[in-house]
């Protein structure tokens, strides 16, 4: 009776020897080859290949040489990220066939049927703590290409495709000793760095946002990155750098650790770009937003992350540029894609349409709030929606126009429950920032009249007059929450009595938080409030300068410069002075007198080492410029200098935020 062909006669010696079909491609077959093991052919049966001793010796060698290959693929796959092709149905169907064509290619037939006078040897066993050896060392790899995302390969571990990876949480014990192999697995790092972005630098970037467990909490982020190369890369890089600073604070003898880790975070910020301008051709590939939704809005959440990198490294000459590509975007999404109808044939607005859209195909699951448990891509939208809305308003004062995103204003920031609220992602209410945006609105049209030799001082002052009169009604209903933290001696005394996230040190992130929940109502003041005073009244002074140009001694500009220093007094801690770059350039900016600018540059002291972070040496360096143009007599007209121009200083145009 024919059976099935357990090996070939002229197949290599290690498929004969571990008992496995061989294709007899040469030098190297294709079963060693997925393996990585070595592939042995010759005319002559190999000494080692005696049915005794030697040959028991070869095969335990092949053996731990299996396992050992089997772990660094592991772990080279836990250190790649896909990108969103890798997710297409024809990228899982290439794949699908692969691992059909490896299975067949490594199908073992039974030990049982056949008992040569070659010791075969069996199946490969489970990969163990001890079965690793010091000798399993990855040595030296490019950066990673892709991520985790898929089922970990067998414990035999057969080639698979790169685009696939394993995730760490389904090894087991299946690792090699970390003392082994830290120093030269890059991977491990990667992982490592990660949870510190997670754990410590999210928390210290974005101190507000403490989304509701509900509404998938901050667990997309860690879903996002897995996704998403130029996204995880970023986050690398914004992780080597907090540690580098931290390190280097503790007693300023890690300096080269911190210029090594400054290294490694521009190695992540070059890949995290060259991802980004990969995904920016496959979209164009595909015929662009109209061909292509979901790989829209990854490259919008990219191109705002790498925003709030720039800004958290302080690197923001290059700014301009990725605010359009985000903005231009952001538009063609809307305009392709806003449905009038939902899922469910109910009418909704152009925003929330495609955020229902990105949600298909889970079912809405709505909340006794009015909100809805949203999927981890839904949370994704929403948090880098709210922030680019927050970076435009902020953006058009310092580019001296209109915000460009002002047509979205209306569905997602008005109104005392506004679809997204902006206190919960920089500490700002909605209301505040949109009243900003209604005075850089303003500055632009007054710029423009300017140039036509066409102002009228009446359309300036009633409109100047019409927003002032909206803030101070604003500013009244602050005053509720914010009158227990007045004395006899005013705001001037520090607010210890608010849990404000963000006066805390990124080394202890969530200080205070149980505590802050455990105490009664009068010990909750939310920082909130605080946080938006300070942008109200800097908006206030904002608007003097519109009206009458940069003339800091003037009496109503002073009243708010000084005004605005006692609520920064007021905060909890200096550190929360990173949360508040904006507002603290604009005051800066209208210092009149030697005692208020050396209160600026202490404030920007006091921070310590967490002033390298952000842009509030570049604030400060703008306002020290702005005192030296005024000392020496060169704001010859006032009216010709707005906070625009304050902005534009350093010979590029500054995004304080």
């Amino acid at each position: 009776m024919n059976g099935p062909r357990l090996r070939s006669s002229q197949g290599c010696w290690t498929c004969r020897l571990r008992r496995k079909k061989c294709d007899e491609a040469r030098p190297v077959c294709v079963a060693c080859g997925g393996l990585e093991i070595d592939c042995h052919y010759s005319d002559t049966k190999p000494e080692w290949m005696d049915g005794g001793a030697r040959e028991k010796r070869k095969a335990d060698e092949l053996k731990v040489m299996v396992k050992q290959k089997a772990t660094e693929r592991r772990e080279r796959k836990w250190g790649q990220l896909p990108t969103m092709a890798d997710f297409s149905p024809s990228a899982q169907e290439q794949e699908q066939k692969q691992r059909e064509q490896e299975e067949q290619a490594q199908a073992q037939a039974p030990a049982q049927e056949h008992q040569s006078p070659d010791h075969l040897m069996s199946d490969v066993g489970g990969l163990t703590l001890s079965d690793a050896g010091s000798g399993s060392g990855s040595g030296d790899r490019t950066p990673p290409s892709t991520a985790p995302g898929s089922t970990p390969p067998s414990q035999t571990e057969e080639p698979s495709n790169t685009s696939s990876g394993s995730s760490p949480s389904s090894w087991g014990g299946q690792v090699r000793p970390a003392v082994d192999s830290f120093p030269e697995n890059r991977s491990e790092l990667e992982v490592s760095y990660t949870m510190i972005y997670l754990d410590y630098v999210v928390p210290f970037l974005f101190p507000f946002y403490r989304p509701c467990l509900l509404e998938s909490s901050r667990g997309w982020m860690l879903v996002l990155l897995m996704k998403n190369r130029a996204l995880f890369h970023t986050a690398l890089s914004l992780a080597n750098w907090l540690y580098a600073v931290l390190l280097d604070s503790t007693d300023g003898t890690h300096g080269a650790c911190k210029r090594a880790n400054w290294a490694e975070l521009q190695a992540h910020e070059e890949i995290a770009i060259q991802a980004l301008q990969a995904d920016v051709r496959a979209l164009n590939e595909r015929g662009g937003v109209a061909g292509a939704f979901r790989e829209c809005v990854a490259c919008i959440q990219s191109i705002t992350q790498l925003l709030l990198f720039e800004v958290a490294t302080a690197n923001t000459a290059n700014w301009p540029a990725h605010h359009d590509a985000a903005v231009a975007l952001f538009d063609q999404l809307v305009s392709h894609y806003a449905a009038a109808t939902d899922r469910d044939g109910r009418a909704t607005t152009p925003w929330a349409s495609i955020l229902d859209r990105i949600g298909l195909p889970f079912r809405r699951i709505p909340l006794p709030s009015g909100r809805q448990i949203l999927t981890s891509d839904q949370s994704a939208y929403q948090f880098y929606t709210a922030y680019l809305l927050w970076i435009d308003i902020v953006a058009a004062t310092t580019n001296g126009e209109a915000p460009r995103l002002r047509a979205y204003h209306a569905e997602l920031l008005q109104g005392d429950s506004p679809r997204l609220c902006l206190g919960e992602y920089v500490g700002c209410h909605s209301w505040a920032m949109l009243e900003i945006a209604e005075v850089a609105q303003l500055a632009a049209w007054k710029r423009a009249q300017q140039a036509t030799g066409s102002l009228s001082m009446v359309d300036l002052v009633r409109q100047h007059c019409a927003i002032e009169k909206r803030l101070r009604q604003r500013i009244e209903t602050l005053e509720v929450t914010l009158s227990s933290l007045s004395s006899s001696s005013g705001l001037a005394v520090r607010a210890s009595n608010v849990y404000d996230p963000s006066a805390y040190h990124p080394i202890t992130p969530y200080s205070g938080f149980h505590e802050m929940v455990a105490e009664c109502e009068t010990h909750k003041t939310p920082a909130i409030d605080l946080h938006t005073r300070i942008w109200a009244q800097a908006a206030i002074t904002y608007l003097h300068v519109i009206a009458s140009g940069l003339q800091p001694t003037l009496p109503e500009i002073q009243a708010s410069v000084q005004l605005t220093m006692d609520l920064f007094r007021a905060l909890p801690s200096p550190l929360a002075l990173r949360t508040l770059i904006w507002p603290f350039a604009v005051t800066g900016c209208l210092a009149a007198t030697p005692e208020q600018e050396s209160f600026f540059v202490g404030l920007v002291d006091s921070m310590g080492a967490m002033q390298v972070f952000g842009t509030v040496k570049e604030a400060l360096n703008i306002m020290q410029l702005v005192w030296g143009h005024r000392d020496s007599g060169c704001i010859v007209d006032p009216q010709m200098w707005d906070i625009a121009t304050c902005f534009s200083l350093l010979g590029h145009r500054s995004l304080l935020v």
